[in-house]
């Protein structure tokens, strides 16, 4: 399965001259209790005993937990609307809440976590997709976020979430990358699926594998394959890294992503396709920062570091938390490509 070995940096880390050491600053001044313990544990890499003991006390992760339902998942609040959207919401609440759980320092150990996980195997199909985030549509996106989120749990091995990965392989466009089969039909088509009537009866769209790969789409299967230790070198995921990489600050060409500003909305722990969670995915593959498209990715970012030497998360409304996470994710990309001395 393995395709490839990184290359050797010769001297690029000279022309990418990241300020280190105010972020860091930042993040050890000002970063709450999880925020720290990644720091420590992934970026300084020093014992992180305490800050793993204190965690299990921390506030937003004991009120998730005390949040969950008794299916193991989680909605935001009580479900009044048609029965057969309430699987959607929570299966967006749920994979929401176990990325933060995860980064709140849960793991498998946790009670909780099993039952999620439980929640998340319950809605695989016998195909091996992960459905019901779009009524019974195929919907790679959610079914990419859920094999992430096995992996982050040490999942990697387990049956069923290899035969997540299988499904991934089986239903690629002929390009490379990967698509939301419904989005690819005609939008009047599209409607007439979803009036109350027919979604009551709806069976997936199948997969046309001669249309153009979602550049959304793949930057989230991406991440799948850079999370799980069998796939990330394989020739699946560096074909897609390459088809990614060509579309950077480019148009998506589906309606979902319509607008190339998309790339530039860098958030932590990601969710959609941003600049900073697709750089993230390549160096866990072993793609170079010898690449020109990688370079100018990494200078676009060093091109967004503030003065006070941390990154600010690319939309409206962001909170200092934002701002601490993103400029987490940042150093943590850089030392995965070799880019960062502590």
């Amino acid at each position: 399965m393995h395709y490839f070995k990184p290359q050797k940096i010769v001297g690029i880390e000279r022309q990418m001259n990241f300020n280190a050491n105010k972020p860091i600053e930042f993040l050890l001044a000002r970063g709450s209790l999880p925020i720290l313990y990644w720091l420590k544990k992934d970026i300084l890499e020093v014992p992180v005993d305490r800050e793993r003991k204190n965690l299990k006390k921390y506030a937003l992760r004991i009120r998730i937990l005390e949040d969950q339902k008794p299916n193991g998942g989680w909605c935001k609040k009580k479900y009044c609307g048609p029965p057969e959207w309430e699987k959607t919401y929570y299966i967006i609440d749920t994979l929401s809440n176990a990325f933060k759980l995860y980064h709140y320092g849960c793991t498998l150990e946790d009670e909780g976590i099993q039952k999620a996980i439980d929640f998340l195997f319950s809605t695989q199909t016998e195909e091996g997709d992960f459905r019901g985030a779009y009524l019974n549509e195929y919907a790679p996106t959610y079914h990419a976020l859920t094999l992430e989120i096995l992996c982050l749990f040490d999942l990697h091995k387990d049956k069923k979430t290899q035969k997540g990965f299988q499904w991934l392989i089986k239903n690629r466009q002929k390009d490379g990358g990967w698509v939301i089969p419904c989005r690819t039909i005609d939008k009047e088509e599209l409607k007439k699926r979803f009036t109350p009537k027919a979604q009551l009866k709806l069976t997936p769209i199948k997969p046309d594998y001669s249309k153009k790969s979602s550049l959304l789409v793949t930057g989230m299967v991406l991440r799948a394959l850079a999370a799980c230790p069998q796939w990330r070198k394989s020739r699946e995921a560096c074909e897609a890294g390459e088809l990614l990489m060509k579309g950077f600050f480019k148009a998506d060409g589906y309606d979902n992503r319509y607008n190339s500003m998309f790339w530039e909305e860098i958030i932590y722990p990601f969710w959609a396709t941003n600049i900073l969670s697709s750089l993230d995915s390549l160096s866990k593959i072993g793609f170079s920062v010898e690449n020109e498209s990688i370079q100018n990715a990494l200078k676009w970012v060093q091109n967004k570091q503030n003065s006070h030497g941390y990154w600010q998360a690319g939309f409206e409304k962001s909170t200092l938390e934002d701002q601490l996470w993103v400029t987490f994710a940042v150093l943590k990309m850089l030392k995965q490509f070799g880019l960062l001395e502590v």
